[in-house]
């Protein structure tokens, strides 16, 4: 039996194959309900594996707020979107999904920002997909300066 341990990066790769294989399921049994709290149990605790900044602001004192970098509800609808065009094997997907889910600390009134003013809670900027380059578009966008964690 191996006991190797797995690195965080390969935890987070597994569990975004998991999801793609879930999405796959749901979208063959013509279901496509999942809640997008599911990122959350998949990988728990999902900050472990997943945390990579925190915004330029973020000082002690301030109130802070756990930020999907792209919001998981929209990973959801693109994975199936990309998984009925056939567009991307499970792998790829799985991929997109590795590179894009990311959680950054930002302030409360950052969040307040992209939530309620910017309309960027569920959705990042026009134009943007899963396959895109730009994790951080939906920062910049809301000019929220992100400072990325040495590891």
């Amino acid at each position: 039996m191996n006991t190797a341990k797995l690195t965080p990066e390969e935890v987070h790769l597994r569990a975004c194959q998991a999801l793609v294989s879930l999405f796959r399921d749901q979208v063959e049994s013509n279901i496509e309900c999942v809640h997008s709290r599911i990122f959350n149990y998949v990988l728990h605790p999902e900050q472990r594996y997943v945390h990579c900044a925190h915004s330029e602001a973020v000082k002690e004192g301030v109130k802070t707020h756990p930020e999907h970098v792209v919001p998981c509800a929209l990973m959801i609808r693109e994975c199936f979107s990309f998984i009925k065009e056939g567009k991307y094997s499970d792998d790829e997907i799985a991929g997109f999904l590795q590179k894009h889910w990311k959680i950054v600390t930002i302030t409360k009134e950052e969040a307040k920002r992209l939530d309620s003013e910017l309309g960027l809670k569920s959705t990042m900027p026009e134009g943007w997909h899963l396959d895109s380059e730009d994790t951080f578009a939906r920062f910049k966008q809301a000019n929220i300066k992100i400072i990325k964690s040495s590891s």
